[in-house]
């Protein structure tokens, strides 16, 4: 089909969920091998897809859509780090939300401090993706500035998911590699090694 698209030499070629009816593994292995015809034609293709990891790994350029608007484009790095309302937020990808406070150009949470946006103030949501929450010993080991119980945990071979309660009751959870070294009732230090978003509680960027 695609090679018949291209036979008319397109500026666009549209895919409409091309890749739906595949199976994982093979779903990932065409769509690299259409990315790199594409992309070797020198034709720029529209992809509809449901799939966020689709999206995100295979366009250059991406336009996150609910009830038939456009909440939000740019590149999939963009998006992702840098949502533009809690929705779009936890719609791409996993994310946990904290309530925060903004004043003088700093954000505020249970899990530190935050550089922030000129002019914001007030409440915030802290938005915070699983695999940027690294856990430690508790008692402040490695610059953790919370302590949080470990409430469940998951394996999936290449990572696992952590499970964890704050000391406020707020959930959050932590993504890293390999198998668990925590169990369920553990006590253990929380910090943050990546890129953190607040948003004002109206849904505009904050940082």
């Amino acid at each position: 089909a695609l090679a018949r698209a291209l036979a008319a030499d397109p500026d666009v070629v549209l895919l409409d969920e091309p890749f739906a009816a595949l199976d994982a593994s093979l779903r990932e292995e065409l769509r690299a091998e259409v990315a790199v015809v594409l992309r070797t034609a020198g034709v720029s293709g529209l992809l509809v897809t449901h799939d966020q990891a689709e999206a995100l790994s295979l366009a250059e350029s991406v336009a996150v859509m609910r009830a038939g608007r456009i909440e939000q484009v740019g590149t999939p790095e963009e998006i992702y780090a840098r949502p533009a309302s809690r929705w779009v937020a936890e719609f791409l990808g996993e994310a946990d939300v904290l309530a925060g406070n903004a004043t003088g150009g700093v954000v505020e949470c249970e899990l530190g401090r935050f550089g922030a946006g000129d002019g914001l103030s007030g409440p915030v949501d802290v938005v915070i993706r699983p695999e940027w929450v690294a856990l430690d010993g508790a008692g402040g080991a490695n610059g953790s500035v919370a302590e949080a119980t470990v409430i469940g945990r998951a394996f999936f071979g290449h990572d696992h998911l952590v499970h964890l309660e704050l000391g406020s009751g707020a959930r959050l959870r932590s993504r890293r590699l390999g198998a668990p070294a925590w169990r369920p009732g553990d006590r253990v230090g929380v910090r943050i090694d990546g890129p953190v978003s607040a948003l004002a509680r109206n849904g505009e960027p904050a940082v």
